[in-house]
């Protein structure tokens, strides 16, 4: 114990005599101080200040009349909005300006309310449902957190939308009714009638309803045999596979009985991507086939054509197991196949091209009943296009074939890969017969469910008949006026309370105040480490020859202590630094402030500790793995996002980090300590110590020696300090 004093001594000596060590600790001390702090402060309360984020609304409703009513549903999302400071909401009249505002910068986001808004709101009074939509304009370019703030005021729009909705479906409805409290009085039963008589046309209504659902029983069953054809054609597909020799009865046992001649190898990989040319004759065939009806039948094109997508995907499929098993040459042949790779991939998208070009001209003969002018043109080019590419992925092939062949004479082990790549393709067909079987098990169950709905409605057209009889039983007491009477009364109050029937009371447990408070614990752990990293930087962890004289003879363990000695004193003085900085400059929410600065000491011991004995068992890399440890814990300690949230790697790593403790400790301390989480939390950070004491005690001894030479080499080098 002596010897570890006589070094604090020295260590205290030397930086008092001079003046700019002295000067130096004084700036470490305080450094991560302002680290904490700056970071604190930045981060105080941000969602309070979101009324700076520009928001465009353009608003270009055009209203509608119902009756004798004028109604503007954008007007009254417009006027709330107005009243709303939690957005920077900027009100524009061109829809151009606000979608050029997004684009270059000037607003984050933008919401266009359309002209037919109000029209389609109140469809449902004409029987016509209409959805209404906004048009919605957001930048993700601009900043990473803007856009799920303007994903708020967007819902906060939407939220206005569905209130407004209801409100005037209601206020419309009780207005109409147009009743004063004398004629309720004397033409109850003729209220009565009037009530009888719409809820006998919802029951037509029903009626006509319950006929449709029987025509889209009925277009099931042509989907049914739509996908039956589709799976009729999968013999075909096998065809063209076969034609190239990648469908066989067993490509795994051909490969194995070649082996003892490796071209046959690379022959059989050559047929696997120049088989795209059976594929485009495949699709092009068909394409021929589709077209031939198009002054006929636009929906038999759309029919045909869209059978075309199982060849491409199949194409795609056959690519990427190609670049799969290029990828494996790579890595285990050291073969360059990296432009093979990319004209396969060049390939998928030229494929992927084609399916999207066939899904358009599907719609648009869908939208328009007609086939578009160039439609074939246009296809015909993609197809070109990717046997192009095809080509090309060939010939690229043809420059590295030679190479392949040489390496795997003697890596035959590797052709069991390629073998199961075969197997792998030739059964494509099967699992597009599986797809096909589930998309036919698919519209079975909708008609079960559309079947279950005829029940439904039958149902209901039998409760519309009871209400009816009740309606009839209510003529002669006083339930209609104490229903009615109250509506036409106040229609705004019943519009009030359908757009929220039901509210709720938040109860904030543990609450803090801002979310500068909220992030103390993460920032100031972070500050604590930092400034641990910092001085193993500044300082030297071990003695100099001069010290070690002076000192005497000393052991190991003495050394250790009685140089951790200054570092654990600066560490607990940047530790009280940064708590009292917390509490008093920045005023943070502290539940129990001794607790949080005593907190803030205990985790700077773990993290010195940690820190030191790294750098004094591996020296240079000590320091570069304490940085490392430091980037895993700002991402996997769960100081930002919650750990639940974190990708699988993180969260197996993060009961290992000790941030996590002394971070949820922090939080304790804060917003209100639930004494047996902060016992949990700081018991497990402590626990920290055993592994920092055994890497610097009983670890170091048999790394002297090659942390000795390592650091010979770094000095000789002139570069590394």
């Amino acid at each position: 114990m002596k010897k570890i004093f006589s070094v604090f001594r020295l260590d205290l000596h030397s930086l008092t005599k001079n003046l700019i060590v002295f000067v130096v600790v004084i700036g470490i001390t305080i450094l991560p101080a302002l680290y904490a702090w700056f970071n604190i402060a930045a981060n105080w309360d941000p969602y309070s200040s979101t009324g700076g984020i520009s928001f465009a609304v353009c608003m270009l409703d055009k209203g509608c009349k119902f009756k004798s009513m004028e109604i503007n549903a954008g007007e009254k999302i417009t006027d709330g909005l107005k009243a709303n400071d939690k957005m920077g909401w900027e009100f524009v009249d061109d829809e151009d300006e606000a979608v050029q505002g997004v684009e270059n910068g000037k607003y984050y986001a933008a919401v266009v309310i359309p002209e037919d808004f109000s029209e389609n709101l109140l469809s449902i009074t004409s029987g016509k449902f209409s959805q209404a939509k906004l048009q919605y304009f957001v930048n993700e370019k601009k900043n990473a957190i803007a856009p799920k703030i303007t994903d708020k005021g967007i819902s906060t729009i939407q939220e206005s939308v569905d209130a407004a909705y209801v409100s005037t479906i209601a206020e419309t409805i009780a207005t109409t009714l147009n009743f004063t409290e004398e004629e309720l009085e004397g033409e109850k039963e003729k209220i009565a009638d009037k009530l009888t008589t719409a809820l006998g046309n919802a029951k037509t209504d029903i009626k006509s309803f319950n006929d449709s659902v029987d025509l889209l029983i009925t277009s099931l069953d042509s989907v049914s045999d739509l996908i039956k054809s589709n799976k009729d054609m999968i013999p075909t597909i096998r065809k063209s596979l076969a034609n190239v020799g990648v469908v066989t009865g067993d490509i795994k046992g051909l490969i194995s009985s070649t082996q003892s001649t490796a071209a046959q190898l690379t022959t059989v990989i050559d047929n696997l991507i120049t088989s795209g040319d059976s594929y485009a004759q495949s699709i092009s065939t068909q394409l021929d086939d589709a077209f031939s009806t198009v002054s006929t039948d636009a929906n038999a094109v759309a029919s045909k054509i869209s059978k075309i997508e199982v060849i491409n995907q199949s194409r795609i499929a056959v690519n990427n197991k190609l670049i799969s098993i290029f990828n494996g040459i790579q890595t285990n042949l050291g073969i360059d196949c990296s432009k093979v790779i990319s004209k396969l991939e060049s390939s998928n998208e030229k494929q992927n091209a084609i399916i999207d070009k066939i899904d358009a001209i599907c719609d648009t003969i869908k939208t328009k009943g007609e086939v578009p002018a160039n439609a074939k043109a246009e296809l015909d080019s993609l197809i070109s296009d990717a046997e192009s590419s095809v080509a090309a992925a060939s010939s690229e092939f043809s420059s590295v074939k030679g190479e392949i062949d040489s390496a795997l004479n003697n890596s035959f082990t590797k052709l069991d890969s390629v073998a199961d790549f075969a197997q792998t393709v030739s059964g494509t067909t099967d699992q597009l017969d599986k797809t096909f079987d589930t998309a036919a098990t698919t519209v079975d169950d909708l008609k079960g469910v559309l079947n279950n709905l005829k029940t439904y409605l039958n149902s209901l057209s039998d409760r519309i008949d009871k209400a009816v009889d009740k309606i009839d039983t209510a003529k002669n007491n006083e339930t209609l006026e104490n229903l009615i009477i109250p509506v036409i009364e106040d229609p705004k109050a019943l519009g009030s309370f359908l757009s929220e029937p039901v509210s709720y009371d938040t109860n904030r447990v543990y609450p803090i105040e801002n979310y500068g408070s909220a992030m103390t614990p993460f920032y100031s752990a972070l500050a604590l480490w930092v400034g641990g990293v910092v001085l193993v930087a500044v300082l030297n962890v071990d003695l100099t020859e001069s010290d070690r004289k002076k000192l005497g003879k000393a052991n190991p363990v003495q050394l250790f202590f009685g140089r951790y000695l200054m570092f654990l004193v600066i560490s607990q003085i940047q530790a009280i630094i940064i708590a009292l900085g917390d509490l008093f400059f920045l005023k943070i929410q502290c539940d129990n402030p001794l607790l949080f600065v005593i907190t803030c000491m205990l985790s700077s011991l773990v993290y010195s500790l940690i820190i030191y004995s790294l750098t004094i068992t591996f020296s240079v890399i000590g320091k570069a793995l304490a940085v490392i440890i430091l980037i895993m814990q700002v991402a996997g300690s769960g100081g930002t996002f919650p750990i639940e949230v974190l990708p699988g790697p993180f969260k197996a790593i993060a009961p290992f980090l000790p941030f996590k403790y002394g971070i949820n400790a922090l939080r304790e301390t804060v917003a209100g300590v639930d004494v047996s989480s902060y016992l949990y939390n700081l018991g497990m950070l402590m626990l920290f110590i055993i592994p920092a004491l055994l890497l610097g005690l009983l670890l170091r001894k048999p790394c002297i020696k090659i942390i000795a030479f390592f650091n010979e080499k770094i000095e000789e080098s002139d570069l590394v300090i």
